[in-house]
C-alpha cells in the first residue's frame, strides 16, 4: 500500500476522536492517542489522499489555495528533477489524516524545505493548532534520524502558530534558529473599504482610472473574463505566458516563466485547480484584444493576486493598476469574497489599494555552527547597506556576476572559463577592435534557400518566445535582453530572425540606415559610405543552433526583402567572429573597408581608414 522509503515514529499527541470518512472530524473530544509518520520519498496520486489532505486544509484557521493537494503535486510534477519530494504525514489510531509536512531535500540530502517555497505566497505544516507543537517535535525527530542538517522554512506565516511549535522544538532538538521577516504580504479587507453604496467601494486615483479605462476602450469598453475551466485556460494561458516574458524583457530582466520547470508547473496547477473551481485567470479585454492578464486564485473567500502582466504598448495608462481596480469592484460586489491577498512584493501599486498586511517569515534552523552565524551576518549586513543605496547595488552587481561565473564555470570548465575571465578583464581596461564591412554588389545572386525556413519580423512577442526556447542559455538570454531594448530605444532599427517549420528561430540579425550607425554599444558613428545606405549588423545564433549553417539562408532572405527600395546595402561584423565571415567569403561577398577602435578605459578613438582594404581576420 506504502511506497518504498516509508518508515514509522510515533509520539503522544491529543487527537479529536472519531474520524469519519475522509479526514472530517466528528464530536470533538480529547484523548491520549499515538501518532503515526508515514514517510514518502513521492507525492501519491491518490483520490483518498487528495481528499483527506484538502479536508484537513479546510480544519485550519486560514485555509490557502498554496497547502492543497492540488498545488503540491503540480510542484512535483514540475520540479521534481531539482526539488526532490519528502512528504510527512500524520494519522492517529483511527486511521485520521491529522498533519501533513510538504517538504523537499537537496541533492545532498542534507538541507530540507517547504516543498512549495519557490512557487507559493504562503507555507506552514499542516495541523491543527493545537497539535502543531507535537507535530513540528515529531517531523524534526524525523529529520535528526535521516541527517538532515539544515532546515529553511520560506513564507511561514507569522501568525501561524507552527512559528512557536518551531522555536520550542528548534531547541529540544539542538537546532541554532535564526527568523527574520520574509515579505510583507499586502491584503484588502473588502469588509474595511469605504463604500459610496452597498456594491461601490472608492477606490484610490478614481480620475486617473476612469481615464486610463477609456483610453484603452475608446473602440470598444473594457470587460472583465475569467477562466476558471482547463478548456477555458488551455488556449490563453500561452499568451499570458509570453506577455509575462515580454513584459520582463522590456525591463532588462528574466520572467521566471522562461524556466521550462515554471511552465509545466502553471499548466499542471491549471489542469489541478481547475478540477475544483479555484483557478481564476483574468483577462482586462477591449474588443478582442487583450491589455492585462492576472493568473489567480478564488480560494476560500479570497481572491488572490498572484501573477499579473499587460501589454508593455499600453504601459502609459498603467493596465495592471486598472486591472487590479476592476478585480477589486467585482469582488467587494460579490459577498463570496471577504478579502483580496496580493501576494509577495512591495510594489508601490498595491500599497494604494492594501488596508492591511500579513507578514510571513524565513526562518533557518541548523546544526551547523558556521552556516548560523554566516546568516545572522548576511542579514546584518544587508540591512546596513540597505542605508547605502550605492553601495548596495554595487553588490549586487559583483553577486550577479560571480553567479554568471559560477553557472558559465559548470558548463565551459575551469580552464576555459578562467582564460575568458581574464581577457575581458584586459579587455577593459585597453583593447582594440576592428569592424569589418562587406558590400552588397548589384551582381549578387540570392542562394536557394530550403522551403522549411521562413523570416519573421522581430517584435517583443517573438522575443520572448525565443527566451522561453533557451532558457538555460545565458548567452542567448543576453542577447534578447539587449534586442527588447533596441526595440524601445532605437525606432532607425529592424530585426529579423530565421525561422524552422517548427518555429524554432534559429539566428537573428538587424538592419538600419548607416547614417548614424553605431557598431559598439559604448558609442562611436560610422561615416555612411554612401547616401541612403543600409547596413545589415549584429547577428546571432543560439549556441544549440550553432552548427546548422544558418548565415547564408539568413542574409539571402533579409537581403531578397530590403533590396526592393534599390537602396545601397552593406553588411557590418567584428573581425572575432569568424563563423560568420566564412558565411559571408561563402555566400560570395567582398570586403570593402575596416573600422578600428582603440580604447583605454574611458577614452576612446575610432579610425575609419575607407580607403585601405580591411585587414584578415584575426584568429
Amino acid at each position: 500500500m506504502h511506497p518504498a522509503g516509508l518508515s514509522a515514529y510515533k509520539v503522544e499527541i491529543d487527537t479529536p476522536a472519531g474520524c469519519v470518512p475522509g479526514g472530517l472530524v466528528s464530536a470533538p473530544k480529547s484523548l491520549g492517542q499515538a501518532l503515526r509518520l508515514e514517510i514518502l520519498r513521492e507525492i501519491p496520486e491518490q483520490a483518498e489522499l487528495r481528499e483527506r489532505w484538502n479536508a484537513l486544509v479546510f480544519r485550519l484557521d486560514r485555509p490557502q489555495v498554496f497547502y492543497t493537494y492540488e498545488w503540491a503535486l503540480a510542484v512535483q510534477r514540475a520540479y521534481s528533477q531539482t526539488l526532490p519530494p519528502l512528504l510527512i504525514l500524520a494519522y492517529d489510531r483511527s486511521d485520521c489524516l491529522c498533519g501533513v509536512a510538504a517538504l523537499a531535500t537537496d541533492t545532498t540530502g542534507r538541507r530540507a524545505s517547504f516543498l512549495c517555497a519557490t512557487t507559493g505566497d504562503y507555507c506552514d505544516f499542516l495541523c491543527e493548532p493545537k497539535h502543531s507543537d507535537a507535530f513540528v517535535g515529531a517531523v524534526f525527530g524525523e529529520l535528526r534520524r535521516q541527517g538532515i542538517e539544515t532546515i529553511v522554512f520560506t513564507n511561514l506565516p507569522a501568525d501561524s502558530a507552527t512559528v512557536s511549535a518551531v522555536e520550542k522544538n528548534s531547541r529540544r532538538h539542538s537546532f541554532r534558529r535564526f527568523t527574520r521577516t520574509a515579505y510583507l504580504c499586502a491584503q484588502v479587507s473588502l469588509a474595511q473599504l469605504d463604500r459610496r453604496s452597498e456594491s461601490n467601494p472608492a477606490l484610490p486615483r478614481k480620475k486617473m482610472l476612469r481615464r486610463f479605462l477609456n483610453a484603452m476602450g475608446r473602440e470598444h469598453p473594457v470587460r472583465l473574463d475569467h477562466g476558471h475551466s482547463w478548456d477555458a485556460v488551455e488556449t490563453i494561458l500561452p499568451d499570458f505566458m509570453r506577455s509575462h516574458v515580454a513584459r520582463f524583457l522590456i525591463q532588462g530582466r528574466i520572467s521566471n516563466i522562461v524556466s521550462g520547470e515554471r511552465r509545466i508547473f502553471l499548466v499542471e496547477l491549471s489542469r489541478l485547480l481547475s478540477e475544483s473551481g479555484w483557478l481564476a485567470l483574468t483577462r482586462m479585454i477591449s474588443g478582442d484584444r487583450v491589455v492585462a492578464w492576472n493568473y489567480g486564485f478564488q480560494f476560500h473567500n479570497t481572491w488572490f493576486w498572484y501573477q499579473p502582466t499587460f501589454d508593455m504598448t499600453l504601459e502609459k495608462y498603467s493596465p495592471g493598476f486598472c486591472l487590479l481596480a476592476k478585480i477589486i469592484e467585482e469582488a467587494a460586489a460579490d459577498p463570496a469574497f471577504g478579502s483580496i491577498d496580493l501576494g509577495l512584493g512591495a510594489e508601490d501599486y498595491k500599497s494604494r489599494f492594501a488596508n492591511q498586511v500579513r507578514p510571513t517569515l524565513w526562518i533557518q534552523l541548523t546544526s551547523s555552527v558556521c552556516q548560523h552565524a554566516w546568516a545572522v551576518a548576511r542579514y546584518r549586513i544587508g540591512e546596513a547597506l540597505k542605508k547605502q543605496p550605492q553601495i548596495e547595488t554595487t553588490i549586487r552587481s559583483v553577486r550577479e556576476r560571480y553567479r554568471a561565473f559560477r553557472r558559465r564555470l559548470q558548463v565551459s570548465g575551469l580552464r576555459h572559463t578562467c582564460v575568458l575571465v581574464a581577457k575581458r578583464a584586459l579587455e577593459a581596461i585597453a583593447s582594440s577592435d576592428e569592424i569589418l564591412f562587406y558590400e552588397v554588389s548589384e551582381g549578387y545572386v540570392r542562394q536557394p534557400t530550403p522551403p522549411e525556413f521562413s523570416l519573421a519580423t522581430i517584435d517583443l512577442n517573438l522575443l520572448a518566445t525565443a527566451a522561453m526556447q533557451h532558457p538555460p542559455d545565458e548567452e542567448t538570454l543576453s542577447y534578447v535582453i539587449r534586442c527588447a531594448r533596441r526595440l524601445r530605444m532605437d525606432n532607425d532599427s529592424t530585426g529579423f530572425a530565421l525561422a524552422n517549420e517548427n518555429c524554432d528561430f534559429l539566428q537573428f540579425i538587424w538592419v538600419r540606415p548607416f547614417e548614424g550607425f553605431q557598431p559598439w554599444e559604448e558609442g562611436g558613428t560610422v561615416a555612411s559610405p554612401a547616401p541612403d545606405s543600409l547596413v545589415i549588423f549584429d547577428p546571432f545564433i543560439p549556441v544549440r543552433h550553432r552548427d546548422g549553417g544558418y548565415h547564408a539562408h539568413t542574409l539571402a532572405l533579409v537581403i531578397a526583402r530590403i533590396r526592393r527600395d534599390g537602396k545601397p546595402v552593406w553588411i557590418s561584423n567584428a573581425s572575432t567572429n569568424e563563423a560568420f565571415l566564412r558565411g559571408l567569403e561563402g555566400a560570395g561577398f567582398t570586403r570593402s573597408f575596416s573600422v578600428l577602435r582603440y580604447r583605454l578605459l574611458w577614452w576612446q578613438r575610432i579610425l575609419q581608414p575607407n580607403a585601405a582594404p580591411a585587414n584578415p581576420p584575426r584568429s
